[in-house]
């Protein structure tokens, strides 16, 4: 009789199982076949790869090829059994591909967070179709995690990759949560990439070029906030970039701390690429006006000598 069979059992095999439910973590618990190793124990197999992982570089890992199928959250928590479940994710069909993300549904967040995990909540993300991404959506927009999420080390890339992946009406939610802070998330060593994602792949790049218009006094005085504007002055519309660019020239002060600045030079130099006329002639008096500051500046002298 299998050990695993649910019909009649004798004593010794009731007692045997009852045995291994209680191993925890005893050193010979993670020998066990999956099927009877106690969750939360890692599997030797881990434990061996952790040791070559230490010597080898990760392009090197090579996957073992275990199911994971039941054992996806537990899996994914651990620094190889989250490359064995993303292995599994790319070799599967679909349909199992949507079990293995349904036992995420209730480990979003945490997932979210998770120096291992997030990997494979990402996974998720880039290998369904986008309808099936809803309940890693629900979680942010009903709980209110989304600003969180996108100041989060691990978080921001979960939000990114939705923004990437999803049609800005499925996540407008989403969108809306980060617009409402979009000073302050734009300020942030991990909000301002996904503020840049925004202004890259989303419908709302118009609005918030006008938000940013708002708080360029803030934006130019922040390093990562000067990104974000720099990105806006890049990558969104023309009409967008020249509106941008009148309102930083408003500003000779705006003007001057992009210039010097090294994420926010970009910006000033688009300024002069978009703007025409006398309002580009305005731009560059405020320039040389300010030249000592700009020469005394690495990415200032860049920008100043820009005619």
């Amino acid at each position: 009789m299998r050990i695993e069979s649910a019909g009649c059992q004798t004593f010794p095999v009731k007692v045997l199982l009852g045995r291994l439910e209680a191993a925890g973590a005893a050193p010979w618990s993670s020998f066990l076949p999956d099927h009877l190793r106690p969750k939360g124990v890692s599997a030797e197999i881990f434990k061996e790869k952790k040791l070559v992982a230490k010597v080898k570089p990760k392009a090197d890992y090579t996957p073992v090829g275990i199911s994971v199928v039941g054992r996806v959250w537990e899996y994914s928590q651990d620094s190889v059994g989250c490359r064995e479940v993303q292995d599994a994710m790319d070799k599967c069909d679909e349909a199992t591909l949507v079990r293995m993300a349904t036992e995420l549904k209730d480990h979003v967040w945490d997932a979210a967070c998770c120096p291992h995990a997030n990997h494979v909540l990402q996974k998720c993300i880039l290998a369904l179709r986008p309808g099936k991404l809803q309940f890693i959506i629900d979680v942010f927009v009903h709980q209110r995690l989304v600003v969180q999420a996108a100041r989060h080390k691990y978080g921001c890339r979960i939000i990114q990759r939705l923004i990437e992946r999803c049609p800005s009406e499925q996540i407008e939610g989403l969108l809306r949560c980060l617009m409402k802070e979009a000073p302050l998330v734009s300020c942030h060593a991990y909000g301002n990439y996904v503020m840049q994602h925004v202004l890259q792949h989303s419908s709302l790049q118009g609005e918030l070029c006008q938000a940013l218009e708002e708080h360029l006094a803030t934006l130019s005085a922040d390093q990562y906030g000067a990104a974000v504007v720099s990105c806006a002055m890049t990558s969104a519309a023309r009409p967008c970039r020249s509106a941008l660019a009148r309102s930083i020239l408003r500003d000779p002060a705006v003007l001057t701390r992009l210039a010097c600045s090294r994420h926010g030079h970009p910006a000033a130099r688009e300024v002069l690429e978009v703007l025409e006329g006398g309002d580009r002639t305005e731009a560059l008096r405020i320039l040389h006006a300010n030249q000592g500051k700009l020469l005394r500046s690495r990415y200032g002298r860049i920008v100043a000598g820009i005619h």
